[in-house]
């Protein structure tokens, strides 16, 4: 019989106490009926409780009447807040819950649970030598659970209908363990098995709707219905996947149609020897330059080799995407609020040259839905990300009619936009020379300042120690140039970034001032110490140099605060004329931003102030406050308010969201007199890919990745499942580091959604949710890459599992303790870690069947200077599913010793 751990040695403390004592404690004739614990009767026992497997063993007794078990290890097994006084026989506490108090008194031979009294031989507690010995039905009793013991097994199992707190904990671990695991730094996602996701001539689409309508009434007591419309719809079509947007004008006429046919591969395997990773024709985004040509939407096509989501783009970023009517979008970094976007009209948000801090940039855009609706999505941005291994080629080319929809149905064309909304295009590639250099150059043509031009700009990146430094310049063809340099790193704790650039000739671009002769910037991002609390400041500086015209200086100091649910952004700017002309006029503005919640309601809020000049005082401020009604509804008042635009606007509007549709009711009211009444519903629909039909849901579904899962018992471990193999519900499923509630239905099937487009997931199990202890997942799980309105077919499959144990021997003999050892799969995989005990004993439980081999963790074998690779193989199966390997001798890394100057040792794995 197995005795791991603490538990062997209390069984061995045990045996040697009787051979010395050679009796009982005297207290033992007390038992009741007159049995005595002796050692022919004594048993250790596993545990598992509910789903799960605990560690540690339980000692205990077989008597007359059934089985008794040993209180201590019961209660520290469980974690239950009992106290054990053997000096005065008592013990009190609670179990599971505080009101569930406990006083057991020997010497008064009283037992009570709460106000219940029990007497000593319905309690039923011996006198072992280990402590107290307590019959498990009384046990199970004051718990207020279920303890089945099967004596043949030497196993006990709880069972309980109430959520137990150390069942509750053990899980939380195991989730935070899993999600250390999954964690992108801990692993390649290469190494998983991928889930294919084939194109198809026709897959039916997933649509997102939004229909509004209204009535507003003005001073003179003229009223106007409007109603509008919008939908996204996304899909495949003969075998090419695409987007589709409709909007309507306030009197639900279409006014724009949009629509995107693309591919994207992020193993590059598009377009033949082209190796593209993303190619677009319909409504695409287009590739600005750094001093030629901004980025753009609008009608034309698109096609890179670039890894999906990188810009070439140095020391700043630029960030677009769908933001549905009536929706707003934050834009944090690094947790950091940094901007705010209302609606605009065009269904788009766009964060543009949103500037890079050094290291790693974690973006997340918050879109808030007029619903209620909350949705994250999340980028990561490197500075000099742009920047190419050695030895890579990356281009892209595209052209589109700027700020135009595929199918315009209203008259857009403006005197004002008459250069914007012509044709442009352009083509780039970019190389690198080696680790540390790359190089790229760009060739642009577009309509500016009336005319159609063409350009040439070149660039190069190159590391600098701790700094990155980019040089470019570009060129007009029959026209001027531009140089500029760029240098961003840390000196200390301060971020610092410089930023030059100087016209030569006649240069015009719509990334330069007319007439600029030189400009330049200077910026630090530092933490400021308040006590034991880190501030963010920024601070800024630069200078503007004119041909003709004034010059000023520029100066911004800034500041973020990120805390206990607390995201405040505060700015000072302040542009200052040259004092050699006479220009009063001096331009400083103060803006805030807040996101914060006080006491249940949520606040959101943007105000800009003048502080100089007629216009002082408040420019734009807008502030929103919400409370959530219930699980489901939210309750939202807002203040609007435009100096330019002369317009104050109070909003009152409750929304509630039901599992199929989610509604909201608006009233508002203006300064000029106008009142407005509005009633919206957002829904979705789409293929049921569980029970056919139709699908319809308060989330969108458009926009998002999704992953049908199903879940199955594989008991002959061929990874495919076999008509007689049992399908397993109540199934936890999880993707990437999210941890919800998606859970398999009665024919082991459920649906991931919300994943994000283009982005790879591991899709796994939660090992805690699944209904047998000796059950365990096949692997870690199964990589998918996700695409928009479309679903992923997954097939993870559970196998019995068993267990692994044997003994560590020490390269110089002995057992080693400490030590971290793997069992690695076929794959190269690792599915199962432990650590060697006291003596060298180690054990691997819930072992899926399989074939492994036996290696010793990369950490402690550079510690011991020992191999990773042992000669030992492990087949756990039916036939086998308790693997007993003896000892294990450590090897000692000959070539390790050598290298730092020490003796090598010889040894022997086995």
């Amino acid at each position: 019989m197995r005795l791991p751990g603490t538990a062997r040695a209390a069984a061995l403390a045990t045996l040697a106490a009787i051979a010395v004592c050679g009796a009982l404690p005297a207290y033992a004739q007390d038992a009741p009926g007159g049995w005595q614990p002796n050692e022919d009767d004594f048993m250790m026992f596993t545990l598992d409780a509910q789903r799960h497997r605990l560690s540690d063993d339980i000692r205990g007794y077989v008597t007359p009447d059934g089985t008794c078990l040993d209180l201590v290890d019961v209660v520290q097994s469980l974690d239950l807040a009992v106290r054990i006084d053997a000096k005065s026989r008592r013990a009190t506490g609670w179990l599971f819950d505080e009101a569930r108090t406990i006083s057991i008194d020997r010497d008064s031979t009283t037992v009570q649970i709460m106000n219940n009294r029990e007497s000593p031989d319905a309690s039923r507690i011996y006198d072992s030598p280990e402590g107290w010995c307590v019959d498990s039905s009384a046990l199970a009793r004051w718990l207020g659970v279920r303890l089945t013991v099967d004596r043949f097994n030497a196993a006990i199992r709880l069972d309980s209908d109430k959520p137990l707190p150390f069942v509750e904990a053990l899980e939380r671990r195991q989730r935070g363990e899993q999600l250390a695991r999954r964690r992108p730094q801990n692993f390649d996602l290469a190494q998983f098995p991928q889930a294919e996701m084939e194109y198809r001539l026709w897959r039916t689409p997933m649509v997102d709707m939004t229909l509004q309508i209204g009535v507003q009434t003005r001073a003179g007591g003229n009223a106007r219905m409007t109603a509008r419309g919008e939908s996204f719809a996304a899909g495949e079509l003969g075998r090419i996947s695409y987007e589709s947007r409709i909007a309507t004008d306030g009197a639900f006429k279409p006014a724009s149609v949009r629509f995107t046919a693309f591919r994207r591969d992020p193993a590059a395997k598009l377009l033949g020897p082209l190796q593209a990773t993303e190619a677009l024709i319909g409504d695409v985004q287009s590739e600005g330059g750094r001093l030629v040509a901004q980025g753009g939407m609008g009608r034309g096509l698109f096609v890179s080799n670039r890894p999906l989501g990188v810009t070439g783009n140095f020391s700043t970023t630029d960030l677009r995407g769908t933001l549905p009517a009536g929706w707003d979008a934050e834009l944090y970094r690094n947790g950091q609020l940094l901007a705010f976007q209302a609606d605009r009209g065009d269904g788009r948000y766009d964060f543009s040259q949103v500037e890079l801090a050094v290291g790693r940039n974690d973006f997340e855009v918050v879109l808030y839905g007029p619903q209620g609706q909350v949705r994250r999505e999340q980028s990561a941005v490197t500075l000099g990300q742009g920047a190419l291994p050695a030895g890579r080629l990356h281009y892209w080319l595209g052209a589109l009619q700027h700020d135009r929809d595929l199918f315009s149905l209203t008259r857009q064309d403006s005197v004002d936009n008459a250069d914007a909304r012509h044709w442009r295009g352009g083509a780039g590639v970019a190389y690198g020379i080696d680790r540390w250099t790359s190089i790229a150059i760009s060739a642009h043509s577009l309509r500016h300042a009336g005319e159609r031009r063409q350009y040439v700009e070149t660039r190069l990146w190159r590391s600098l120690g701790g700094f990155e430094a980019e040089l470019a310049a570009a060129h007009e063809l029959g026209g001027g140039g531009m140089a500029q340099a760029a240098l961003v790193g840390r000196l200390g704790g301060v971020n610092v970034a410089f930023d030059g650039a100087a016209r030569l000739g006649n240069f015009v671009s719509e990334m330069v001032q007319p007439d600029l002769a030189y400009r330049y910037t200077l910026r630090a991002d530092a933490s400021v110490r308040l006590g034991g609390f880190g501030l963010p400041v920024q601070a800024a500086y630069g200078r503007v140099h004119r041909r003709v015209g004034s010059s000023y200086a520029e100066w911004l100091v800034a500041s973020s605060l990120a805390a206990r649910g607390v995201a405040v952004r505060a700015e000072l700017a302040r542009r200052a004329r040259s004092p050699a002309l006479a220009d009063p006029q001096l331009e400083t503005k103060a803006q805030v931003l807040v996101n914060t919640r006080i006491r249940g309601v949520r606040l959101r809020g943007s105000a800009t102030y003048n502080l100089d000049g007629r216009d002082r005082g408040f420019d734009t401020a807008r502030v929103a406050a919400g409370i959530d009604v219930g699980d489901r509804g939210d309750l939202e008042a807002g203040f609007e308010y435009d100096l330019r635009a002369g317009q104050r606007r109070f909003e009152l509007g409750y929304a509630h969201r039901f599992d199929r549709f989610a509604l909201r009711a608006d009233a508002s009211h203006s300064g000029r007199g106008q009142v407005g009444l509005q009633l919206g519903i957002a829904f979705s629909f789409a293929r049921d890919p569980l029970g056919g039909g139709v699908r319809f849901s308060s989330e969108r579904l458009a926009r998002y990745g999704h992953a049908e899962v199903t879940v199955f018992r594989d008991d002959n471990g061929d990874g495919r499942r076999s008509f007689d193999e049992e399908l397993l519900p109540d199934v936890r499923v999880e993707a990437g580091l999210r941890s919800d509630d998606t859970i398999t239905n009665a024919e082991g099937r459920a649906v991931l959604d919300q994943l994000r487009p283009n982005v790879p997931v591991l899709v796994g199990i939660d090992q805690s949710s699944l209904p047998d202890a000796y059950l365990a997942p096949a692997g870690p799980g199964v990589v998918i890459t996700p695409r928009a309105g479309t679903v992923g077919a997954i097939i993870l499959p559970v196998l019995p599992s068993g267990e692994v144990e044997g003994m560590l021997v020490a390269a110089a003999g002995g057992g080693q303790a400490g030590v971290e050892l793997e069992l690695v799969g076929a794959s190269g995989a690792v599915v199962a870690k432990t650590l060697s005990e006291f003596d060298g004993f180690f054990l691997f439980q819930r072992v899926p069947y399989g074939r492994y081999s036996l290696r010793v963790a990369e950490a402690s074998a550079r510690q011991l200077d020992v191999r990773q690779a042992t000669a030992v193989q492990v087949e756990v199966g039916r036939a086998l599913d308790v693997v007993r390997l003896g000892p294990v001798r450590l090897e000692r890394d000959v070539r390790a010793i050598a290298d730092a100057g020490g003796a090598p040792a010889t040894g022997a794995a086995h």
